[in-house]
């Protein structure tokens, strides 16, 4: 563990220029030519002709994805993928958004070309253009990877990453806060367990890592805030994995020195977990959205991530008991009021 934490922080470190990742800046550039040397030294080969970088324009500006692959046994079956974006919303370093989930697919990648052996083709996607003036718009590196690079491949499943590096916290707000923020800082959300039924079953069996607190939440709670939405839209079964928004979301103190890399470190084998149940799933698609109840899941997990303080936190929601949708609703509400 301490070598993969040295690891995540070197390449943490190495896209994290002071001038950011913005769009179109001497950054930029410099950021997609060492994750394309990273996506080699790992193991991965390019997915699509002989070079991980897939440019492209829109509106007069140029962008570019980049996507590997780590080779299965069966390359005839749809492939997995990974994905993060790298690049910046401003310019400043930007760690946790997103440079935090580029390191930990780029060891997610390593593990499974060294040791990690999967059936399916694993392929890794670092997407552009995920902020700000570009997201949700044709310009959107995961749009466009999804109706372009990809070629017209299924893809069996995705788990997506983004502001994964920090620890959970509801502030500073007296004693609650404090007990709240001890349970909260091994968080870790995972939203799209309802898009397709089999899900449910891989999110079980997966088990969660040591040091680490899975709770699933709908992703009509936070919406489609990153690169996952397309998959979701297309009715591509994923998981988006996030710790949510901090103090340091879209601030230059967004830096490398505030992340938690020994949670991050954690969050490879848990990505390596779900790969490899994932990758026996069976998981048919129709080409549309899917959803499937997971009430009692979400209940249970979330309660469990509370512990002790599960019943405060209800009292100062107004809530006696979590029972139904209504009522997940009116606590999910409040916990985002409290700054979750």
């Amino acid at each position: 563990m301490p070598s993969l934490v040295s690891a995540l922080r070197v390449d943490v470190e190495a896209i994290c220029l002071p001038d950011g990742r913005m769009v179109g800046s001497p950054g930029h550039r410099l950021a997609r030519e060492l994750l394309s040397r990273r996506l080699r030294a790992v193991g991965c080969e390019p997915w699509v002709g002989t070079s991980f970088e897939h440019a492209y324009t829109e509106g007069g500006q140029s962008f570019c994805n980049l996507s590997a692959v780590v080779r299965g046994r069966n390359p005839r079956l749809p492939p997995l993928l990974v994905g993060a974006h790298y690049d910046s919303v401003i310019a400043a370093p930007c760690a946790d958004d997103n440079a935090a989930a580029i390191a930990i697919a780029l060891a997610v990648a390593a593990q499974v070309a060294s040791s990690c052996h999967l059936e399916r083709d694993l392929v890794v996607a670092l997407f552009d253009a995920e902020e700000p003036p570009y997201f949700c718009t044709p310009a959107m590196g995961s749009w466009r990877f999804w109706n372009e690079h990809r070629l017209g491949r299924a893809i069996h499943a995705a788990v997506i990453m983004d502001l994964v590096g920090h620890d959970v916290s509801v502030g500073d707000g007296g004693p609650l806060a404090t007990t709240l923020n001890q349970v909260l800082a091994p968080l870790l959300f995972v939203t799209g367990t309802e898009s397709h039924a089999g899900l449910r079953q891989v999110f079980e069996r997966t088990g969660v890592v040591d040091g680490l607190s899975l709770v699933p939440a709908l992703n009509r709670y936070v919406g489609d805030m990153s690169d996952h939405g397309i998959f979701r839209g297309n009715g591509v079964p994923y998981f988006f994995l996030s710790c949510g928004r901090w103090p340091h979301y879209h601030h230059p103190s967004d830096t490398p020195d505030r992340l938690n890399y020994d949670k991050m470190a954690r969050m490879v084998p848990q990505v390596l977990a779900f790969a490899a149940a994932l990758d026996s799933a069976v998981l048919p698609q129709s080409g549309r959205e899917q959803f499937a109840e997971t009430l009692d899941l979400e209940i249970s997990r979330l309660r469990a991530a509370l512990d002790s303080a599960w019943a405060p936190v209800l009292q100062l929601c107004g809530l006696e008991a979590v029972t139904t949708r209504t009522e997940m609703d009116r606590l999910v509400v409040s916990l985002l009021g409290l700054g979750l």
